[in-house]
């Protein structure tokens, strides 16, 4: 109850600052997508902001009929958004579930989140999947060649399958451009609190027209070092460190992509994606304040990453309807070692691969009727060589998850009254042949799932968009060692090596409205989300060996919250994003819950953030002729969490700030991310308050950017 009442206040405040001020579910990615000139009133700017999540074609953000926002390029690059981690602070219910390391974090909305089996959000690089099986790691995304992002939230089951129970993230990169050279180049500095060396980093895009308006090529990418600013003890601390800014960080990639248009109906997209993130030891510590490992030994510690994805999209206009088929070939690895004193370790290594493929049709008609079909396949594996080294003990865990998987979908609306009241209906069946391996044999199993959506929306004019849904979602069963199962049996857990999928059934009620001149937006929803055969991570009887188990069913009740004002001052908006949450766990497993007294009926699930809120107060406007001055201020809060360990994360703020001048393309900044050097922890360990993993101390530098676009 009293964080009901904190949340009703939450609102309450909200609202009461920003009334007459309020709007857009849309609103952050609307207002900025295309930033004003000086004196320039705008009020077009909605209407330019087009999406594709629906896989329907474009789609004006404003009557799109679902819990959706879109992030232009422009905005992401004025508000010193350059990773997903950036992002989500962002998004109404969005957090961080877990952070293994710079090149392994977990994200989620609305919902619980573990860092093992398929991610319950869906991430998809243009139009191809980016899936680590049994392992739901974010794509590490450089945002320097990006177009867009667009994140729905809420269960999508029907559109984009498995693994999409919370949500989807959708990274749309700039095409060549098939008529012009176009470049852009950044190089940035900065110092971070702690270390004892300067960051650094450079990236740059160009693209080239081969043969005009039918063949182009464009190449991006980037490197960055991230000096260390934690320091290592090979004992206990003791004030002297023994190794000083050990956890340095490395980051790069490289992307190639060619768009080949041999008639006008028809485009081929190829590309090539390589990211390698690296870090030395990972993202947890002994304390984050001051940071520091201890117990090393004298031993490094590191995370690794190196994907490579190749994708294919061919789409083919025809009179009436389009045909899109997009292939993918995932191949990566990346993994974690932990020196354990005195001579012990821990490492696990993952080798996943994921081909995938799609083919869908999709009406293109000026009509009533509108309609998208297709199917997908997935042939993927996720094998971890996993070890646990200690004086005379080794335990070897090596295993694979393998699955194919097939699916059919479809969705259909039509436009009745002039289009202002638009029913819709969806539909996707799934079915996966997934087994575990491991040195003593394989354990297959079989799933098939269904998942709908139910949609009623009205549209009146351009300017208001309500709607009411009730939509599916489901996430495959976690796959585990045996050493895993052996682990919880040991500690009264009834437990398996596969477990039954976690599903998701979603109701809601969205609005999203806009003042005539587009000065102010106002965007609520309204939901609850209901978990069947929750999956959580379970503490298990062999010392330092957890697993996971399907223990019972939740609910979630929220409200997202969004508001824009461009104000009457010349170049000034101010943002605010929110997110109150109540999630409660609804039936347990007796026994589970008998070892595992945090679940329990009417008990908050766990790892969940009882609210979010982010405030941008945003400036843009002509200082000089020719020059344009522009900056971004902005709070973003994090509420507390209750850890499975019994151990609540407490509530903390971050105020960064971005501020520059712009000249034609010349963009140079000083950039400032956690003014106020909060530390955290967002997770806390079990070796003491202060420890597991937190924000970046405070980091300040510059950067400079040349674009042509």
């Amino acid at each position: 109850m009293t964080r009901l009442r904190h949340s009703a206040a939450f609102v309450a405040l909200a609202t009461g600052l920003l009334t007459g001020t309020a709007h857009a579910q849309d609103s952050a990615g609307e207002a900025s997508a295309t930033p004003s000139k000086a004196g320039e009133e705008d009020a077009s700017v909605e209407d330019a902001i087009l999406v594709t999540a629906q896989k329907g074609g474009a789609q004006a953000l404003q009557a799109v009929p679902m819990a959706i926002q879109a992030f232009s390029g422009e905005e992401l690059k004025e508000r010193n958004i350059t990773t997903i981690g950036d992002l989500v602070s962002s998004v109404p219910g969005a957090f961080e579930g877990f952070r293994q390391s710079n090149g392994s974090r977990f994200y989620n909305l609305r919902g619980s989140v573990t860092q093992n089996g398929d991610s319950p959000i869906g991430y998809y690089l243009d139009d191809t999947p980016f899936i680590v099986t049994n392992f739901g790691i974010a794509p590490p995304v450089r945002f320097l060649d990006m177009e867009r992002v667009e994140v729905l939230r809420g269960p999508q089951g029907t559109l984009y399958g498995q693994g999409s129970s919370g949500g989807v993230f959708i990274f749309h990169t700039r095409d060549p451009n098939l008529n012009e050279v176009e470049y852009a180049f950044e190089a940035e500095s900065s110092k971070t609190v702690g270390a004892d060396s300067l960051n650094y980093g450079a990236a740059g895009a160009v693209s080239v027209p081969l043969i005009k308006d039918r063949l182009a090529v464009r190449v991006s990418g980037g490197s960055s070092r991230d000096a260390g600013w934690a320091d290592a003890y090979f004992g206990p601390y003791d004030g002297t460190p023994d190794q000083k800014g050990v956890n340095s960080a490395k980051n790069d990639d490289i992307r190639v992509v060619a768009l080949f248009r041999p008639w006008d109906n028809v485009s081929i997209r190829a590309q090539y994606w390589n990211f390698q993130p690296r870090q030395n030891f990972t993202g947890f510590t002994a304390s984050v304040k001051p940071p520091y490992f201890q117990n090393t030994a004298g031993q490094d510690g590191y995370s690794n990453g190196d994907f490579t994805l190749w994708s294919l999209t061919a789409t083919a206009d025809f009179d009436g309807f389009s045909v899109t088929s997009a292939t993918s070939h995932l191949e990566g690895v990346f993994g974690i070692n932990i020196p354990l004193s005195p001579s012990g370790s821990f490492s696990s290594q993952f080798l996943p691969k994921m081909f995938a493929q799609e083919v869908r049709v999709n009406s293109t008609t000026d009509g009533p009727l509108h309609w998208v079909v297709g199917g997908s396949y997935q042939d993927g594996q996720g094998p971890q060589v996993n070890a646990l080294v200690l004086p005379g003990v080794l335990i070897n865990a090596d295993n694979n998850t393998i699955t194919k998987n097939y699916a059919f979908f479809g969705e259909v609306s039509y436009d009745l009254f002039d289009g202002k009241l638009v029913p819709l209906v969806g539909l996707r069946t799934y079915h996966d042949d997934r087994s575990f391996a491991d040195d003593n044999g394989s354990v297959p199993t079989k799933e098939n799932v269904e998942t709908w959506r139910l949609n009623l929306s009205y549209l009146p004019n351009d300017d208001l968009t309500m709607f009411i849904s009730a939509a599916t979602g489901f996430r495959p069963g976690i796959v585990q060692s045996r050493v895993q199962v052996e682990s919880l049996e040991l500690a009264g857990v009834p437990a398996v090596v596969a477990l039954s999928p976690e599903s998701s059934r979603n109701y809601e009620f969205g609005l999203k409205w806009r003042s005539p001149s587009r000065a102010l937006t106002l965007g609520l929803n309204l939901y609850q989300l209901e978990y069947t055969n929750l999956q959580t991570s379970v503490t298990g009887g062999i010392d330092g060996v957890n697993g996971f188990a399907n223990f019972g069913d939740a609910t979630t009740r929220g409200i997202d919250l969004e508001v824009h004002w461009r104000t009457p001052v010349e170049g000034l908006n101010l943002g605010f994003v929110g997110n109150i949450n109540d999630s409660k766990y609804d039936t347990v497993n007796q026994v589970i819950a008998e070892t595992q007294p945090l679940l329990r009926p009417g008990a908050r699930l766990l790892n969940t953030l009882a609210n979010n809120y982010r405030v941008d107060v945003n400036y843009n406007r002509e200082i000089a002729r020719g020059f344009d001055g522009f900056g971004n201020l902005s709070l973003s809060h994090s509420g507390d969490r209750l850890q499975a360990s019994g151990i609540t994360a407490e509530p903390y703020n971050i105020l960064s700030l971005t501020m520059g001048v712009r000249h034609k393309g010349w963009e140079l900044a000083f950039v400032a991310n956690n003014l106020t050097d909060e530390r955290g922890p967002t997770f806390v360990g079990t070796t003491g308050p202060l420890s597991g993993s937190g924000p970046t101390p405070r980091t300040l530098g510059l950067r400079l950017r040349v674009t042509s676009w």
